[in-house]
């Protein structure tokens, strides 16, 4: 019986740090890895003159926060001829809803290398990006993310930051 009292302590310690470690990643500046974190509110602005993303070709990762929320979020960056997209799986990984907002409010901060930029975001049908995006996504990644329901692709653009 004690044996049992133990483990269940010990669940419930696991299910309290796991608890307050998202919680308290809501209250960083930024996420924690794939943990999503709080607003982007540190970095220096970058007011780019012309859409030229050519410096983030091999930037793994970046920091993306929707401006109609609170929340930021870790996601990869894919670059061809100085333009840029973000990619979203629709499977994977499962749960995410950020994407849906986009339509609504395509607004949205980014932060690579600790520097930040107001783009906004909007759905690119090219027929040519899942070929380029897979081929892309090999170079940078090695693989890409299981599941097949489907990438959608959103192109950035600078826009004038909010003050």
């Amino acid at each position: 019986m004690t044996i049992l009292r133990w483990l269940f302590r010990g669940v419930v310690a696991l299910a309290v740090l796991i608890l307050a470690l998202f919680l308290g990643a809501r209250l960083h500046d930024g996420p924690l890895g794939p943990i999503p974190g709080g607003a982007l509110a540190s970095g220096e602005w970058v007011d780019p003159a012309s859409p030229d993303w050519s410096f983030a070709k091999d930037v793994a990762e970046i920091e993306l926060q929707l401006e109609s929320q609170s929340t930021s979020r870790t996601t990869w960056i894919l670059v061809r001829d100085a333009q840029a997209w973000i990619p979203c799986s629709l499977s994977y990984p499962p749960g995410k809803t950020w994407y849906q907002h986009v339509a609504s409010d395509g607004r949205a901060v980014l932060r690579i290398d600790g520097k930040r930029y107001a783009v906004t975001l909007s759905q690119d049908a090219d027929a040519t990006l899942p070929d380029f995006a897979r081929a892309e996504v090999t170079r940078k990644y090695g693989n890409p993310p299981p599941g097949d329901a489907g990438v959608i692709f959103f192109r950035l653009e600078p826009r004038p930051r909010r003050i």
